[in-house]
């Protein structure tokens, strides 16, 4: 019997477990010993389930009492589920137990011990996008290919500075971009890609890197390749940006992944974002409605300019090509990300670039909403069986 923590080495796993509740309150660590001594000895008799089963029972008191302990009832239930011969159900199962003992570790204000069970309850359901993938699918592909994304520049949502490290590697890499590009078009005698006021002025790349990649690079592009460059640039830090605000959120409002009901439909904002989004459960169709708005505006921009040249009035939207339609849509473009005032001339371009504008910042605020009700609103219950 060890004397500091009055543990003593039985053999019979239903004792162990009976002595680790008794003890629990008081003694978190040495009723977290008892579970893993008692999943060990289940384990050792081939009892999956049960093993499991006290490994799940270990993980309250240990993420209370040890982290080394908690490692150690984590890697337990990890060398079973990932990539081990349970069956899916198991591992949906198994995802539910997690967050409810992840919501008891919030309660008791253990943050860091929940985050670590979070994370597993993660790459569960990671493994199942794997296994769906691997059956074929266009659509569980690219779901695994989310959460692959998701751990990588995440950490599954509990590493936000991951986020901050993979904005810094995309306005590196965009700066190294614009430079190739310009200097390739200095040698080939062409107009440059991107705008610069000294095109061997390579730090200033960097300056309009991180330009474009809060939306407000689009004045220094100035042809097709300078275009799209700084609009995946932008594209790339919206969907940073806003990965990074739902982080934040889940991390002052702690919740776990899990797929919310349906909100009732009433009326006609919530038939509009039923459309939108699929009841917050399909948030591609917010990329699907922005590429609608994009075009949508592009040729309300035409035409109101078309109507200028008609009356013979000024231009209400600026543009050198007043017949090259591809071009408003890179205005269109900049527009939704606010960045398309420069082009308004008159009351009618004013107004369409504002209100396109509103638009796209109504866009970014639904994606927050769905990425917050999708993955961090708070799972009910426990969720452990007893």
């Amino acid at each position: 019997m060890d004397r500091d923590t009055g543990i003593t080495r039985l053999e019979d796993p239903d004792r162990l477990r009976s002595r680790a509740a008794l003890i629990e309150g008081e003694n978190p660590a040495s009723a977290a010993v008892y579970y893993l001594q008692a999943a060990e000895l289940l384990a050792g008799a081939g009892d999956g389930d049960g093993a499991d089963r006290a490994s799940l029972e270990a993980l309250h008191p240990a993420g209370l009492g040890d982290p080394a302990l908690l490692a150690d009832a984590l890697d337990s239930l990890r060398r079973g589920h990932i990539g081990g011969d349970r069956s899916d159900a198991e591992r949906r199962a198994l995802i539910q137990k997690l967050l409810g003992v992840a919501g008891r570790l919030e309660d008791a204000r253990a943050h860091r011990s929940a985050s670590r069970v979070r994370h597993l309850a993660w790459e569960t359901e990671h493994e199942l996008a794997r296994r769906r993938a691997r059956a074929g699918g266009l659509k569980p592909t690219l779901r695994c290919l989310a959460l692959w994304l998701w751990r990588v520049f995440a950490g599954y949502g509990e590493r936000p500075l991951r986020l901050l490290a993979a904005a810094g590697g995309t306005v590196y890499l965009f700066g190294v971009l614009y430079i190739g590009l310009n200097l390739l078009a200095v040698q080939l005698n062409v107009l440059p890609a991107v705008t610069t006021p000294n095109i061997y002025d390579l730090l200033g790349y960097f300056g309009i890197s991180l330009a474009a990649f809060v939306g407000n690079g689009f004045a220094y592009a100035s042809d097709a390749a300078g275009w799209i460059l700084v609009s995946l640039e932008a594209v790339i830090g919206w969907v940073v940006m806003v990965s990074f605000v739902t982080v934040i959120a889940r991390r002052l409002f702690p919740g776990a992944p899990r797929r919310p009901a349906p909100p009732p439909r009433r009326g006609a904002l919530h038939r509009l974002w039923g459309l939108v989004t699929g009841d917050g459960e399909r948030p591609w169709r917010l990329g699907l409605a922005a590429l609608v708005i994009t075009v949508v505006f592009a040729a309300l921009f035409v035409a109101v300019n078309y109507f200028a040249l008609l009356m013979r009035a000024p231009p209400q939207i600026l543009y050198y090509e007043i017949y090259t339609p591809v071009g408003y849509l890179g205005m269109s473009f900049a527009a939704l990300f606010g960045d398309g005032f420069r082009f308004a001339a008159g009351a009618f371009g004013w107004i369409l670039v504002s209100l396109e504008t509103v638009l796209g910042w109504l866009l970014t605020l639904a994606l927050v909403a769905v990425t917050a009700g999708r993955f961090f609103r708070r799972a009910p219950g426990p969720g452990m069986e007893d």
